[in-house]
């Protein structure tokens, strides 16, 4: 008998996204005539600003249609560069510290290839959005420390202290923070600057939420403290700010030591990114395109706490960046899957259980804010008259 099973032993580490199975299943749903209220989504539910839209028709006009060099038209990185320097405090060269990706996940997966080898530990925080798919491919272990909810889900320096081995070589941190809208604050990325130099790790920033805040949080990029700037890899990308999740535009920012091992594994990728997307994204860099969205997602924000609030037996901390809650399930529902899955097949309502993102996330669910206050009130009246 033919062996039908030629998938590569690595495989049995990585699995299907859990906020793809609740995706298709709403797709099923909807095609079976189920209205469908999306707080499952994590990206923003609004058109591409226009400017951009026009700037990616110019390029294809002006017949910017081939392919790029591997590291990004020139434009863009310069772009990136002044952006980095102005906002960030980041002084990165252009020619060869600023690679442009395909998305920041590219971004995420080439800096694991290049960088993690077998064997090799990874901490990463819990929850988190699927850093260990990454690592697990490149031959590495992923290690979780915790986010601590009674500090707006801010990283547990204790249980950092208590995740690092010999073998780490590599620390993640994702601020502002998905799924939880966490931010980290000075004092704490004071204390993991200590951290990370003490045990000799390199530093992995996602930053792809830095514009997407509250409250007056602020975002601050590891990269801009001279001990970290060495040892940083920045991760960012213009899905999220703004809603350009198809237009597949991220990037990488780094020292040239670690960008050239970084460059090489994105030559056998996907080579460069959408070169109409690369000139639509120096557009979106030239002024604040995404403070409408950041406002509107603001407003979402009070609604979804003023919901949550009224139900009982969940809490959740006030999210201070991104665009995500992450709260604890209703009154005698402990197991989120079993809550997610019945209310969104009996009501018609989407969130992702909490597990998803890691064993801390049992009991907690996560709404996407990505869908409009009327949608946010329908999602939460049934949700009540289902309870």
């Amino acid at each position: 008998m033919v062996n039908l099973d030629h998938s590569a032993s690595r495989m049995d580490r990585i699995p299907f996204s859990g906020i793809r199975k609740i995706f298709e299943e709403c797709d099923q749903l909807e095609q079976s005539g189920t209205d469908v209220v999306h707080l499952e989504i994590g990206r923003p539910d609004f058109d591409t600003p226009s400017e951009i839209k026009q700037a990616g028709s110019q390029a294809l006009s002006d017949g910017h249609v081939h392919y790029t060099s591997n590291y990004g038209i020139t434009p863009l990185r310069s772009a990136l560069s002044d952006k980095l320097s102005a906002e960030n405090g980041i002084n990165y060269d252009p020619e060869n510290e600023i690679v442009v990706t395909t998305g920041a996940t590219e971004a995420v997966f080439v800096t694991m290839l290049a960088l993690v080898e077998e064997g090799d530990e990874v901490l990463i925080p819990d929850p988190c959005w699927t850093y260990a798919s990454s690592i697990r491919m490149a031959g590495g272990h992923p290690v979780t420390y915790e986010l601590n909810p009674k500090t707006g889900f801010k990283p547990d320096l204790d249980s950092l202290t208590e995740a690092v081995s010999e073998r780490t070589k590599l620390l993640v941190l994702n601020s502002p923070h998905n799924p939880t809208g966490g931010v980290v604050d000075r004092d704490t990325l004071n204390a993991i600057e200590d951290f990370v130099v003490d045990n000799d790790l390199l530093l992995l920033s996602d930053e792809i939420y830095e514009k997407i805040r509250y409250d007056g949080s602020e975002h601050l990029s590891p990269a801009a403290k001279n001990t970290l700037f060495d040892r940083t890899i920045t991760v960012n990308g213009f899905s999220k700010a703004y809603s350009m999740t198809g237009w597949r535009l991220g990037y990488l920012a780094a020292p040239a030591e670690l960008i050239d091992p970084i460059v090489r594994v994105r030559q056998y990728t996907t080579t460069c990114a959408p070169s109409i997307s690369q000139h639509a994204g120096v557009r979106a860099l030239q002024s604040g395109l995404h403070e409408p969205m950041v406002n509107a997602f603001a407003r979402r924000r009070e609604r979804i706490m003023e919901r949550i609030e009224n139900i009982p037996g969940m809490s959740c901390p006030t999210p201070s960046g991104a665009f995500y809650a992450f709260p604890t399930t209703p009154e005698g529902y402990p197991d989120e899957e079993e809550f997610v899955w019945s209310l969104l097949r009996e009501e018609g309502v989407a969130f992702v259980p909490g597990s998803v993102f890691g064993e801390s996330g049992h009991g907690r669910f996560r709404i996407a804010y990505s869908n409009s206050v009327e949608r946010i009130d329908e999602a939460f009246d049934r949700l009540e008259d289902w309870l």
